[in-house]
């Protein structure tokens, strides 16, 4: 009997807890059903075909409880997912999909994730993104206004980012791109102002206009030799960025492309470029230094650099070009023209070996190496100083740059001692100085200065 009431007293309990709990059930398509657990926040959508499309006007059956879901869950069979269909659900913080294939089958517009500032609008707390490899291309609007996001990853087997894919997702601070996606869609990452850093793969072919227009909080960006041109207004408003490399594959730098980059102090144009449009470079009002490897002037719109204040800045181009800049508009504005020049090189020799920097990347090193040993000829002398010295010049190129200066440095070999062959310096050369040789030698090296 007491166990009864006890049994009794706990199912009492527990539906006092739910008092307020309702299940709310219906039809959300053809042969599409729904369940919304309040006490749970829990919507199941369950069937076969498609989702009903709604709109502002005509929204979905669950949308006067929205504020309880938090967890959407899509079964097998389902095959796409209505307009608007979460649209506002700001509690949302998942979405699970029951079976991979399901994921794979969810299109609209042929996209497997659609329009979905109809699925995911003002998401605000979704806050980590993974794209399961099924997925092929993210579609038009996918995660538009899902400001909670912070990361996204998105695997090798998309090809595309479709227009507004993240769009206005202001908290999104890091995205990684792979090398299988071949196009960026227009304002795919517009107004992304907590994005700090991106690197576009070399497969990417083609930036859309606006692609990360807006993205304040960029300070660094990776363009790949595969792109050919930059688009209107692609990288207009990134405030953060100070400075850019624009590879020899491109050809046009298109209206607008990096017009209010104020933190921009320096930008260097490939060899390929022909064609920079209007306002390119419009209100850069920190640029200071412009390198063009271009040894035909581009063809460049006059106001290309309007309000970016290029009489104080110095364009470096081509030596061979130096005069036809300096015969056109808008480069004849520039406060100088010349020609770049690679920086002096430095000398190291440590653990035996002779090895050249230069602060200028990607630079060719031409060195100059005598030897002369001290010691040599007829001496009357009581002791006689047997060193080895070599003299090491170098100087460093690079085309379209004017070689560096040349650096020269000598290298005493034969220890601090003066005795040739004295390594440890000890004053003697004996067997610790030829173990010590044939150490060095056996593994390569020689001995140390």
């Amino acid at each position: 009997m007491t166990k009864k009431l006890s049994l009794l007293f706990l199912i009492c309990f527990l539906s006092a807890l739910n008092i307020n709990a309702e299940v709310y059930e219906g039809s959300c398509g053809e042969n599409v059903s729904y369940s919304l657990d309040t006490s749970t926040g829990l919507l199941s959508i369950t069937g076969t075909g498609a989702m009903t499309d709604y709109s502002y006007s005509s929204s979905a059956p669950w949308y006067s409880n929205k504020e309880y879901i938090k967890v959407v869950e899509i079964s097998d069979g389902v095959t796409s997912i209505g307009k608007y269909a979460f649209y506002n659900c700001s509690g949302l913080t998942s979405v699970h999909i029951t079976d991979i294939a399901a994921w794979c089958k969810i299109k609209f517009n042929d996209n497997p994730l659609l329009y979905a500032h109809h699925l995911f609008m003002n998401g605000n707390e979704i806050t980590n993104l993974v794209i399961p490899n099924s997925v092929t291309s993210i579609g038009s609007s996918a995660f538009e206004g899902c400001s909670g996001l912070t990361s996204v990853t998105i695997p090798n087997s998309v090809t595309s980012i479709g227009d507004y894919a993240f769009e206005d997702c202001s908290g999104l601070t890091s995205v990684t791109i792979p090398n299988s996606v071949t196009s960026i869609g227009r304002c795919a990452f517009y107004s992304c102002s907590g994005l700090t850093s991106v690197t576009i793969p070399n497969s990417v072919t083609s930036i859309g206009s606006y692609a990360f227009y807006n993205c304040s909080g960029l300070t660094s960006v990776t363009i790949p030799n595969s792109v050919t041109s930059i688009g209107s207004s692609v990288f207009s408003g990134c405030s953060g960025l100070t400075s850019v490399t624009i590879p020899n594959s491109v050809m046009s730098i298109e209206y607008g492309a990096f017009y209010k980059c104020s933190g921009l102090t320096s930008v260097t144009i490939g060899s390929g470029v022909k064609n920079i449009s209007n306002s390119a470079f419009a209100s850069c009002s920190n640029l200071a230094d412009v390198y063009c490897y271009a040894e035909n002037v581009p063809s460049t719109q006059s106001d290309a650099f309007k309000d970016s204040y290029v009489d104080y800045a110095t364009l470096y181009v081509p030596e061979a070009s130096v005069a036809a800049y300096k015969a056109s508009g808008p480069w004849n504005g520039f406060g100088a023209i010349t020609f770049p020049k690679c920086a002096t090189p430095t000398i190291a020799f440590v653990d035996g070996q002779v090895t050249f920097d230069c602060e200028t990347e990607d630079v060719e090193f031409v060195a100059k190496v005598t030897c002369s040993a001290s010691g040599e000829g007829d001496y009357e002398t009581s002791s006689i100083p047997l060193t080895t010295l070599y003299t090491v010049s170098v100087y460093a190129k690079k085309d379209d740059y004017a070689n560096s200066e040349v650096v020269t440095k000598e290298i005493n070999v034969g220890g601090t001692s003066g005795l040739r062959g004295d390594v440890n310096n000890d004053g003697t050369v004996s067997m610790p100085d030829a173990m010590f040789i044939v150490n060095k030698i056996l593994n390569g090296k020689f001995p140390d200065e």
